[in-house]
């Protein structure tokens, strides 16, 4: 029998592949639809919780209801006026029998919304003049690392920007017991995190427990800045209590100043991670970090870039974006300004000076002095212990800080270093608060006296080689370390050096990035260290800086001054409730604290900014500055106030 491959075997062949491939192809097409199918499925959950959070948070924001003709609420705020011509309020969490203290809702200090050129949107770059090593919230140890979690990060409460008084923030109320004990509060049923959940009470007793006192946890500045808390009890989903350790005048603003910290976000990571972490920071302000990923978090040196919190409680930033650039040289610094790279920059004196009455420079920007409580001193602080707990340094003599002290000449440095724009420092307190005792005046500069503490010492030069040496032969000398790129700080250092060497004092220059001072601090790894303290509330307690205890681990006493009378009085002047008393207590400890010069204070300084003047509603407050309030001229739509 033939088998024969006829014509009908082919146009059955040809049928059987065309079927098979049409199969194949839809098996495909199902594949990829099935895919396409997955991805929007997921897109849609997502803009699903987006959606879900902005409308929880439109839902549960106060409804401003018209006013009464007889009552204008002329520059209050949308929430101000709705509070006022709200019912009663309920009062249902509170401790019978105590004043409640009612938020007013006056979050804006001054609004940007009435200035005529007032419009939305834009970025703004800030220049950071040092670079922060790590802005994850209670391990930063820098002035950068908290002006970036001021913006991200809330508190219960807030300084007044002018008035410097405790208001309300994430708190719409609290009750302090009469006798300092306890405190109870209520958080505003608007707060959010930036990923829409809610803030809550056990956020609160979280970041308390579990995150600042959390021992493996590297939080040792902050563990000595919260301290008098005895224990946050959470009482229902939007209301705490703390109790406290014993009655102190700070106990408000110690829990009101605390940033909150989401449970949900941190409570996910080991403290191993957090400890590694440089950039893993959330909070519930009005702004966000643009990059938050665990595994993609902000590392140095790359710019610091937050974006507006869209599910902010508070009014909304005019601005959608804040860059803090960060250029160390002071030089570079102030070029890249100059050539319209920045808005706002922190000059050198001779630099503010240069364009203060430039106008040319006045055209397009501003150059604004003040005096803040953020303003801050600049200092030399002198290793009292062991450097890096191994030897002692010459300065662990208070006849020798003294001295040192005497053979500066800090109005020379104001006048010709500052180019007369600070005041020479005199102590922990800056002269303008009521903390600063009156009668102290800053040790004059006097060379005679200088030496004959250094002789009392036993410093005196031996062998006639002009370097003083002690009783064991050792020859006077030590490094000052510095951080690099500031002009004004190289003359400072400079300066030192060359009056070191008048008095027969080897002075070795240790310039070091900014971004290593942290650690050579927390090591204690120096013989002298200068750079500035500033100020985050008005009546800051000395505990963090000059308490015994403070010298423990990373601390923030690395002077590791030790003085048994000055600690006693931070401790007795702490629980003085009384003002009057409690100032004449802090006096006390500023008389025991110049009288031993564990550092040489140099110079107050006020703020000096650049700002450029596409910068709208920048205003020069009491507390510093409040970004969330500026506006970019033409950043945006233009709108009427």
């Amino acid at each position: 029998m033939n088998n024969r491959f006829t014509l009908k075997d082919f146009v059955l062949f040809v049928l059987v592949v065309v079927i098979g491939l049409g199969v194949f192809l839809s098996m495909v097409q199902r594949d990829r639809l099935w895919d396409q199918t997955l991805r929007m499925q997921g897109e849609i959950k997502a803009l699903s919780t987006q959606v879900s959070g902005l409308q929880r948070t439109i839902e549960s924001r106060p409804v401003e209801r018209p006013a009464p003709a007889n009552q204008p609420q002329a520059g209050k705020s949308p929430a101000a006026a709705a509070q006022a011509n709200a019912g009663p309020r309920d009062e249902s969490w509170a401790r019978p029998g105590v004043p409640i203290s009612w938020t007013r809702d006056e979050i804006v200090f001054t609004d940007p919304r009435k200035d005529a050129q007032f419009s939305e949107g834009g970025e703004i770059t800030i220049i950071f003049e040092g670079r922060p090593a790590v802005i994850t919230p209670f391990r930063y140890g820098d002035t950068y690392g908290r002006y970036v979690n001021d913006e991200v990060t809330e508190t219960l409460g807030r300084y007044g920007p002018q008035s410097l008084r405790l208001e309300h923030a994430l708190a719409e109320a609290w009750q302090l017991d009469p006798a300092g004990m306890w405190l109870r509060v209520k958080i505003r049923p608007t707060a959010r995190f930036s990923d829409g959940q809610d803030v809550t009470a056990e956020d609160v007793r979280f970041t308390y427990h579990d995150f600042i006192w959390n021992s493996e946890i590297q939080a040792d500045r902050f563990r000595g800045q919260y301290n008098v808390i005895k224990t946050v009890e959470v009482l229902g989903p939007k209301v705490l209590e703390f109790q406290f350790k014993s009655s102190r005048y700070d106990n408000l603003s110690q829990s009101l100043m605390m940033p909150i910290v989401p449970k949900h976000y941190y409570g996910a990571l080991t403290p191993a991670q957090i400890n590694s972490s440089t950039g893993l920071l959330m909070g519930s302000g009005p702004y966000r970090m643009e990059r938050l990923d665990r595994q993609d978090e902000w590392t140095p040196p790359d710019d610091i870039v937050l974006v507006r919190n869209e599910n902010y409680w508070g009014p909304r930033p005019p601005i959608d974006k804040i860059r803090f650039k960060i250029i160390s040289d002071s030089k570079a610094r102030f070029t890249s300004f100059t050539n319209g790279e920045a808005d706002i920059a922190r000059p050198t004196t001779p630099q503010f000076d240069s364009v203060r009455d430039d106008t040319a420079f006045n055209r397009t920007s501003r150059a604004l002095k003040w005096f803040n409580v953020q303003g801050g001193w600049s200092f030399i602080a002198w290793q009292n212990g062991l450097r890096s707990g191994q030897r002692a340094t010459p300065f662990s003599d208070a006849r020798v800080r003294k001295a040192m002290t005497h053979l500066i000449d800090r109005e020379r440095i104001v006048r010709d270093i500052y180019n007369g724009l600070a005041r020479v420092a005199h102590g922990p307190f800056s002269s303008v608060t009521p903390m600063a005792a009156p009668d102290i005046k800053p040790l004059p500069y006097d060379p005679t006296e200088a030496k004959r503490l250094l002789t009392e010492a036993g410093w005196i030069d031996r062998n006639n080689d002009g370097v003083l040496e002690d009783a064991e032969g050792r020859r006077f000398t030590f490094q000052l370390t510095y951080s690099t790129g500031n002009e004004t700080t190289t003359q400072l250092v400079t300066y030192v050096k060359d009056q070191c060497a008048k008095f027969g004092i080897i002075c070795e220059l240790d310039p070091i990035d900014w971004s290593l001072t942290q650690s050579r601090l927390d090591r204690r790894d120096f013989d002298a260290i200068t750079f500035a303290w500033s100020a985050s509330v008005p009546e800051a307690n000395p505990t963090q800086l000059w308490s015994i205890a403070s010298i423990e681990g990373t601390g923030d006493n690395f002077a590791q001054w030790r003085n048994e009378k000055a600690d006693a009085l931070i401790k007795s002047t702490q629980i003085i409730l009384d003002d009057t008393a409690r100032f004449a207590g802090w006096h006390q400890f500023h008389r025991a604290w110049h009288e031993d010069q564990p550092y040489t204070p140099i110079a107050e300084l006020p703020w000096l900014r650049l700002v450029s003047r596409r910068v709208g509603n920048f205003q020069t407050y009491n507390i510093g500055i409040k970004v969330p309030e500026f506006f970019l001229i033409g950043g945006g739509e233009v709108k009427q106030p």
